[in-house]
């Protein structure tokens, strides 16, 4: 009972003092994460490496304008390992917003060799994405340099993929698109059908200069890309290319009838419009009447209506073949005949509105009356 009253008796004289001088027994082996403490050679202040020690936080030592006598204090090690903490990487991030460009050469310099880790890191991402926001262009070719050996994985990683996007979004140096060229060199395809890393692929292809080291390894494969859900998106972003423009076509008919292959080719279409005519024509004559009522291929014919020599094409092949009531016959035929009747000059709507009273007889799909409807109502 005795020593149960010493200890109620107890009282701490420096309770209540909230900037008392700072001992070495009050952090080491205190951390809560249980990280051993280390001691700037600059100072009698022992800094804890975890933002929040049970001693107290950082800001029970620095006050919130004491930011640069803080880092002065950490080493490279503690800085890193403080970006991967929920604090010290939020704590980071508004010293990086307002430090000065001597401050800014520190942290870079602290972290460019563990730019991979942090890259990937929960919390270690958003202090790198504010990182390079700030920095110049020889400092953030310096934090490439440091994790040109990760960016496949970084990639891949779904924190680390909007980091590197962010980080490629901003790249305007040769050497920084030579290290690009060189660390994704052979791997374009795979990643381009990746759930992260297609998305930086797209982005190489939305800002980098020279893109043919991205685009000669996509060629021989366009197909295979397009009918790929993620490889679609990569496709769209390079559809202005003239081989990557020739490859889709050479595959139209079968990208046409793809769930994903045909966006590839109506994309095709809204770029290129009447420079493509020709090859398309070429691609689909025959076939017309099949690909309208065809559930992706009516997409695309629809988008070629909008193309008036396309438009033009496939409306004398319908009414000289007298294939107007197959179209007529299906849903999707009569959603193509809409965008006819709409597009179409005057003396076009007359040919159509003649050729279908021919067929009209022959129709008696009741649930399409509607749609017949407002296709006649167009061509008058």
């Amino acid at each position: 009972m005795e020593r149960g009253k010493k200890q109620a008796n107890y009282t701490n004289p420096n309770r209540n003092n909230k900037w008392r001088e700072v001992k070495k027994e009050d952090f080491i082996g205190k951390s809560l994460e249980g990280i051993n403490t280390s001691v700037s050679s600059h100072s009698d202040i022992y800094i804890p490496c975890y933002s929040v020690c049970i001693g107290g936080s950082i800001e029970s030592l620095y006050g919130p304008d004491q930011d640069s006598l803080l880092l002065d204090s950490l080493s490279s090690e503690n800085i890193v390992f403080m970006a991967k903490t929920k604090t010290g990487s939020k704590r980071l991030q508004q010293y990086i917003a307002k430090s000065r460009p001597e401050e800014i050469e520190k942290i870079v310099s602290s972290v460019a060799q563990n730019m991979g880790e942090l890259m990937i890191d929960l919390y270690g991402n958003y202090m790198c994405q504010t990182l390079v926001q700030s920095c110049s262009s020889c400092q953030r070719l310096a934090l490439l340099s440091g994790m040109r050996n990760s960016v496949i994985n970084i990639s891949k990683n779904s924190r680390g993929t909007h980091a590197l996007q962010n980080l490629i979004s901003i790249a305007n140096l040769a050497e920084e698109e030579t290290i690009y060229q060189q660390c994704f060199s052979g791997q374009i395809l795979t990643l381009s059908k990746d759930p992260n890393a297609s998305h930086v692929i797209q982005r190489l292809l939305m800002t980098v200069k020279n893109k043919y080291f991205v685009i000669k390894e996509i060629l021989g494969h366009v197909k295979e890309l397009a009918m790929d859900k993620l490889g679609l998106c990569v496709i769209k972003k390079c559809v202005k290319d003239p081989q990557i423009f020739n490859e889709i076509l050479e595959h139209c008919l079968v990208l046409m009838q793809d769930p994903y292959g045909n966006y590839a080719v109506q994309n095709v279409l809204e770029t290129w419009k009447e420079e493509c005519a020709f090859e398309f024509i070429s691609s689909i004559q025959g076939k017309t009447a099949q690909l309208c009522i065809q559930k992706y291929a009516s997409n695309v014919m629809e988008k070629a209506m909008k193309i008036e020599n396309i438009r033009q094409a496939i409306i004398r092949e319908l009414i000289n073949e007298a294939k107007l009531d197959l179209l007529l016959g299906s849903q999707y035929g009569c959603y193509v005949m809409r965008t006819a009747a709409i597009e179409s000059d005057r003396n076009t709507r007359l040919e159509m509105a003649e050729a279908i009273s021919l067929v009209a007889p022959k129709l008696h799909n009741a649930k399409l009356q509607s749609q017949w409807d407002e296709i006649m109502s167009n061509l008058r």
